[in-house]
């Protein structure tokens, strides 16, 4: 009990330096349980090696729970085939590239191969929070690299069970995948009938949802025991039948501070169990690093570009991927488990997941996306699409739901219209109805140059997001034309006043009011 007293005490100072400082609450869980384990060897403070351990499996336990529920299938189902494209590719490829650089560095191929493998998988708890944050969960490349994260977790729990199995031989390898596979089967069959039956028939309290729910976890938890697979396969399983809509939602409220709880004291006893690595190890971890990064952005933006994606919407899929997950976390202390890794080497991955759980939230800002955008070929050798001699016509940033209706007024009265989506497919559709369109970020300056739209009567934004109007009109300062943005929050209309454009409020204006609001205010004769 005075283990656990002492890991929570840890916990809240970790967790207080990370809201004075501002920092990410992962990374210092982490040095937490370093320090402890410092002071412990110092001060000859005693914590029962089994019962860290034990945090950490039940840490793990709920750390893929949540993963799992926060990945419904639904969400992604008319995306299947960009969805498998792109996780297959990245698993594949970048875990091909992490073996080859682990072998260029040294490691033998079982090293390697842990090496690799970990770094092919991207996190589940990172990427869903970051979306979450940023309202852009059910965006199109929102819902493609949830996708993604769905397949590569359940890439990874295969590889584990796979692992575990091997000094079995082949057989009882095939044996251990047919089993995950049949209990994923089940998992799946639950998640499409008996929850949404239980959604629509009962109408429970939370306690009793929530009782639920964690005997879901267990059965399943137990299950996978019994039928000789890691428990975390049924952890997760249990999180991925719950994760249909409104089950999850519900699962994420009521579980979420015992999440939280779990998870800071799983980061600190990861942190505990470290070994330092040595100076080449760090080094080989900072060289891992950039080959994740570099490789995960390239191969992803190009891909996704290629699927119909914008350059934008492929970036910031691309530097979101671009970490290693909790899953490297439980195959690295598997492997460790099983003797094939060095607690030197499980540290050396623990330290490149949290780095790069950590670098995620910084390199994926508007700031370094714009600076990714300026050095794509695309963007620096695009060229004018036959729009740089219009003037006096009207420009379209976004098309959206309303586009149909807005071109169609704005061409009844006579303005030439250009309309600016990053929709590939949009753009093509327009242009197949014989109208100017230009795919690209309606917010990027180099485009707004492109169809002219200094010298349009009307720039009309349109764009999913207000922070993209603003910088559109920061680039069109001085300009002739008159900008109308749509504006969700007062503080955003203050902010378009302020550049000098007409902000519209959606909460009072729909489609009909916006377009008789245009007339009215003599901004289209």
């Amino acid at each position: 009990m005075s283990g656990y007293a002492i890991l929570m005490l840890v916990a809240a100072i970790a967790f207080g330096l990370s809201k004075l400082l501002r920092l990410p609450a992962i990374p210092l869980l982490m040095l937490g349980g370093v320090a402890l384990q410092i002071l412990a060897n110092k001060l000859q403070i005693k914590i029962d090696p089994a019962l860290v351990q034990e945090t950490i499996e039940l840490g793990l336990a709920v750390l893929v729970f949540t993963a799992g529920a926060d990945l419904s299938p639904r969400r992604v189902k008319k995306r299947i085939q960009p969805v498998l494209i792109l996780s297959c590719a990245q698993f594949l490829l970048l875990g091909l590239a992490g073996v080859m650089t682990a072998r260029w560095l040294g490691y033998e191929w079982m090293v390697a191969f842990y090496i690799g493998s970990a770094l092919s998988a991207s996190s589940t708890l990172v990427v869903v929070r970051h979306l979450q944050q940023r309202r852009q969960f059910f965006e199109p490349y929102g819902r493609l690299v949830v996708g993604v994260l769905l397949m590569q977790d359940i890439f990874i729990i295969l590889l584990i069970v796979a692992l575990q199995a091997i000094a079995g031989g082949p057989l009882e390898c095939s044996l251990a995948l047919l089993k995950a596979l049949a209990l994923g089967a089940i998992a799946l069959l639950l998640h499409r009938r008996l929850v949404p039956w239980v959604c629509r028939r009962f109408r429970a309290d939370e306690e009793t949802l929530m009782l639920g729910a964690l005997a879901t976890l267990f059965t399943f938890s137990a299950v996978a025991y019994l039928l000789e697979l890691p428990f975390l396969v049924g952890a997760f399983l249990a999180g991925f039948i719950l994760s249909a809509f409104p089950m999850n939602g519900l699962v994420r409220g009521m579980l979420g501070s015992i999440t939280s709880f779990f998870l800071a004291l799983f980061f600190i006893s990861i942190g505990f169990v470290l070994t330092l690595p040595t100076g080449a190890m760090l080094l080989h971890g900072l060289v891992l690093i950039i080959v994740l990064i570099v490789v995960t952005v390239l191969l992803v933006t190009t891909l996704a570009e290629r699927l119909g994606y914008s350059t934008r919407a492929a970036l910031e899929a691309g530097i979101l991927l671009s970490q290693t997950s909790e899953f490297s976390l439980l195959l690295a202390f598997a492997g460790m488990s099983a003797g094939h890794l060095s607690a030197q080497l499980f540290s050396m991955i623990a330290l490149i997941t949290v780095s790069t759980m950590t670098l995620t939230s910084l390199i994926s800002r508007d700031s370094i996306i714009w600076g990714l955008m300026k050095l794509h070929p695309k963007q620096r050798h695009s060229k004018t699409a036959g729009f740089q001699n219009l003037s006096d016509h009207a420009v379209l940033l976004g098309y959206g739901r309303a586009g149909r209706q807005t071109v169609q007024f704005l061409i009844e009265h006579g303005l030439e219209v250009v309309v600016v989506d990053s929709d590939a497919a949009t753009v093509r559709q327009l242009r197949e109805k014989g109208l100017h369109a230009l795919q690209g970020d309606g917010s990027n300056a180099q485009v707004l140059n492109q169809v002219n739209a200094h010298q349009a009567r009307v720039v009309l934004c349109s764009m999913r997001y207000s922070r993209d109007a603003l910088v559109a009109l920061r680039a069109l300062e001085g300009a002739t034309a008159k900008v109308i943005a749509r504006t969700f929050e007062p503080h955003e209309a203050e902010k378009v006043r302020a550049l000098g454009g007409l902000p519209v409020d959606t909460a009072h204006a729909a489609t009909g009011n916006f377009l008789s609001w245009l007339e009215s205010n003599a901004l289209i004769k």
